[in-house]
């Protein structure tokens, strides 16, 4: 009692920073019977603060009630399996690592058995079928003890049947679990609560870095035609002119390949920096919400089309590739890419070319047009404000749950608490000295790889698949992560991470936890709503010019009609119920 007695003040003044600081976006609350008719919804039972620290007899009881001695050890031995993704890279990298059996989870069930008396296996699962794999798990009631998910329809599919634990009666403990509270703070930790019913099917992690998307460039096609890293839309526009039009220059007798700028059918994510800065920067937190359909592609959102009337010029001037909607394009836009053949990214996560050392982006261009080939990072587009903006969700990350068959929601809450200590997060992100990392005269740590095949080898990057509560560094100090993360990327020079960072960050917008229910026009149908948005939007950038207005038009109203309306009016209905007539978040 007194181990948890004596960091008690310090950690209500923590929880109360996190709580003001922290906030964080996921449309995945439960609310079945919730009205969508815009009737009022039943009185909230989510706490609007952290839960008061209990009393310590209470406490007292409740560690009995738990088995839990002084110490937070179990009294009897507890055991629980816990999921890890499978992404199955053996063939690609010849890695054979397993990643339920490694250096990894050797350390993670060490520290779990000498601190709190349990005894943890692993039991893994495909990553690219993660949600189908959990959904027939959960069916058949043979999950593992602990499980996540990114994909918020199975916690709200069969946390409504029943087949997952609610976690209310057990996360109100900061003082029992006091390193989950200081890592996710009390927004994540009650993000999906259930406004009605106070149920908690999940709680999330954390972004350690929010982000989205940004766009690149390639600096030395820059370079080579003596123009300036681009700051505006028309300085961007006519750097692609310029790589087009020079492409005997920049490629020699492969300048037939030249693809001034990059585009995957997935239009929605890879044009998403191009399509925001035609948001009007006036656009309320109201309508950022109620029209967010289709899972963060912008299909909706006022602006937009004006977007897609750049892309549909762009192309029609031979900017982007003709076939750049097929469906193999993924594919063959990374193979264009790594070949040295795209001069510029719309959009793409903060990282991706600086990802997976010699085998990535930057390791494979390096190869094929020289070590001076780099994507840089550029604030480009901006918006009727004048801002480089970046509209963020609040920075969370994975659902983390409990099936209801496993009977060990406080193994679970004690193993999450265990993967949110500073010690241990760093050492399952940084590794093994001179193995998976080395250390810089400053004190900032370098990504080294370790030998394939060897228990040391990281299965995912930073071991995310087995750190839950953490997404992205977070070395326990914010200087020795900044200075780390510019380091971080294998063969990559780390003032491209620098400047890729600064854009990132620059002119962010980020917005809160809108509470909204689950959204029954949308249930099930997310990924349709992505397909046929991102089809649409490709079908106008292909039109003629001067047909544009009418295929975007067509293609949109049928969408709408289809569902998207009804969706939005739902939104709209939930929002009013809770809102009011506010149309903005609280800050915080």
């Amino acid at each position: 009692m007194k181990r948890l007695l004596a960091t008690l003040l310090s950690l209500v003044m923590c929880f109360a920073l996190v709580s003001a600081c922290s906030s964080t976006a996921d449309d995945s609350a439960v609310d079945e019977d919730a009205s969508p008719s815009g009737d009022a919804m039943p009185p909230s039972t989510s706490p609007a603060e952290p839960p008061p620290p209990p009393e310590p007899s209470e406490l007292e009881k409740k560690l009995e009630e738990w088995g839990l001695d002084s110490d937070l050890r179990f009294t009897d031995r507890r055991s629980i399996s816990v999921l890890v993704w499978d992404r199955g890279t053996d063939n690609d990298t010849g890695n054979d690592t397993d990643p339920a059996d490694n250096a990894y989870t050797d350390y993670i069930k060490e520290g779990m058995l000498r601190d709190h008396n349990v005894v943890v296996t692993f039991e893994k699962i495909s990553r690219w079928t993660e949600a189908e794999d959990l959904a027939l798990l959960l069916a058949e009631g043979a999950a593992p003890d602990v499980c996540y998910t990114l994909n918020s329809h199975v916690i709200d599919t069969y946390g409504d049947q029943n087949l997952i634990t609610d976690l209310q009666d057990y996360v109100g403990y900061p003082d029992i679990f006091p390193n989950l509270w200081a890592r996710l703070g009390f927004n994540n930790i009650y993000w999906n609560q259930d406004r009605g019913t106070g149920r908690i099917w999940s709680i999330l992690g954390i972004q350690a870095f929010n982000h989205r998307y940004v766009p690149f460039i390639r600096e030395d096609w820059l370079a080579a035609l003596n123009l300036p890293l681009p700051a505006s839309l028309a300085e961007f526009e006519a750097a692609l002119i310029a790589f087009r039009d020079n492409a005997e220059l920049l490629l020699d007798a492969d300048a037939s390949q030249m693809v001034p700028l990059h585009m995957t059918e997935d239009v929605g994510w890879v044009a998403g920096p191009l399509i925001q800065s035609f948001v009007p920067d006036s656009i309320t937190d109201k309508e950022l919400v109620v029209n967010d359909v289709g899972g963060d592609r912008n299909f909706f959102l006022p602006g937009a089309k004006e977007g897609v009337r750049m892309l549909n010029r762009w192309f029609n001037e031979g900017l982007i590739h003709r076939d750049f909607a097929s469906p193999s394009s993924d594919d063959a836009a990374d193979n264009m890419i790594m070949s040295g053949f795209v001069g510029a990214i719309a959009g793409h996560s903060w990282d991706q070319p600086y990802r997976d050392g010699e085998t990535g982006w930057t390791g494979r261009l390096h190869e094929s047009a020289g070590p001076d080939a780099n994507f840089i990072a550029v604030n480009t587009f901006e918006n009727d404000a004048g801002l480089y903006r970046k509209i963020l969700d609040a920075g969370t990350d994975r659902n983390m749950f409990v099936p209801a068959t496993s009977g060990q929601p406080v193994a679970a809450m004690l193993y999450w608490d265990f993967l949110s200590r500073p010690e241990v997060t760093k050492f399952l992100q940084a590794g093994f000295p001179g193995i998976n990392h080395t250390a810089a005269p400053n004190g900032a740590l370098r990504l080294i790889a370790a030998e394939p095949g060897s228990r040391e080898f990281m299965t995912s990057g930073m071991n995310y698949d087995l750190n839950m509560p953490t997404n992205g560094l977070d070395l326990g100090d914010f200087d020795l992560t900044g200075k780390s993360r510019a380091l971080w990327y294998d063969a990559v020079d780390s003032r491209l991470i620098e400047a890729a960072v600064l854009v990132q960050t620059t002119d962010v917008r980020v917005i809160g936890n809108p509470q909204l229910p689950i959204i029954q026009a949308e249930n099930g149908i997310g990924d349709t709503i992505r397909e046929r948005g991102n089809a649409a939007w490709a079908r106008a950038i292909v039109a003629s010019v001067d047909s544009f207005d009418a295929v975007y038009d067509s293609e949109m109203s049928s969408i709408l009609t289809d569902f998207a309306q009804a969706a939005i009016n739902e939104r709209t209905a939930h929002w009013e119920a809770i809102h009011g007539n506010e149309t903005m978040l609280p800050s915080g």
